[in-house]
């Protein structure tokens, strides 16, 4: 990730959580999570750019298993120090994420986005470690409540974060994963609402369905006594295999 939390940000941020503005953007961001990703008990989920962990958390709450990967040591050892010992949080960078292939049932990135500039390597990776769903919340850029949380003297967290409109989600997702199944919602205009498509909401988040890859070996076929010398059988490098969306 381009951008890092350091010291005295993890703090502010920290701090800011606690009020009511804070209180809201949780709310909302892990209503969010819930309308799109289709949590299934016993997930494990990966939160890239964790932050201080609350999204996990909320996860957790829901029976998923949670891991968390944070560019920021001190974010890192906060959200660690949030979340308990059932989390595992690790420093590392967003684009060359330090997993195997298909390490988790689904990847979540949450207000990630708009603090690095190679985003699509970022999806790209996301859905290299991901079995089922990535799934990318982001500050919607038609909202409102956004550019007043960008104003000067805002004190918002994510304020120097690059706006990121929803076109600019739908067009990421299909660049880098193709014409996948997917879904979006955005913040609805007041709580409790159950309009899902609004397009003016604070936020917006999608869900894109992905498929496990596999890589593949040249297999050494040896004969009988006397026979030929073994030859090596040609692989067809990576083998993708449909995963069904539940």
């Amino acid at each position: 990730m381009d951008t890092v939390f350091e010291a005295a940000e993890a703090q502010a941020y920290e701090r800011w959580l606690e009020t009511p503005t804070g209180k809201t953007y949780v709310r909302d961001s892990c209503a969010l999570l819930d309308r799109t990703l289709d949590l299934h008990p016993g997930w494990r989920v990966l939160d890239v750019g964790c932050g201080l962990g609350v999204h996990l958390a909320h996860l957790m709450s829901r029976g998923a298993l949670a891991y968390g990967l944070e560019a920021g040591p001190v974010a890192a050892r906060l959200a660690a120090g949030r979340l308990g010992p059932k989390a595992d949080i690790e420093v590392g960078d967003a684009h060359e994420l330090p997993y195997e292939d298909n390490s988790f049932d689904a990847v979540i990135l949450v207000d990630t986005l708009q603090f690095t500039e190679r985003r699509a390597q970022v999806v790209a990776e996301a859905a290299r470690v991901a079995t089922s769903r990535v799934c990318l919340v982001a500050m919607n850029l038609l909202a409102p409540r956004t550019w007043m949380a960008h104003l000067p003297g805002a004190g918002h967290p994510f304020a120097s974060g690059r706006l990121l409109p929803p076109w600019s989600l739908f067009r990421l997702v299909r660049e880098v994963l193709g014409p996948v199944p997917r879904s979006w919602a955005g913040t609805p205009p007041w709580r409790g609402s159950n309009l899902r498509h609004w397009p003016l909401g604070s936020h917006w988040a999608m869900c894109a369905a992905v498929t496990p890859r596999y890589r593949t070996r040249p297999l050494r076929v040896t004969g009988a006594a006397g026979a030929s010398a073994p030859r090596t059988v040609a692989s067809h490098g990576r083998i993708s295999v449909l995963h069904r969306i539940k």
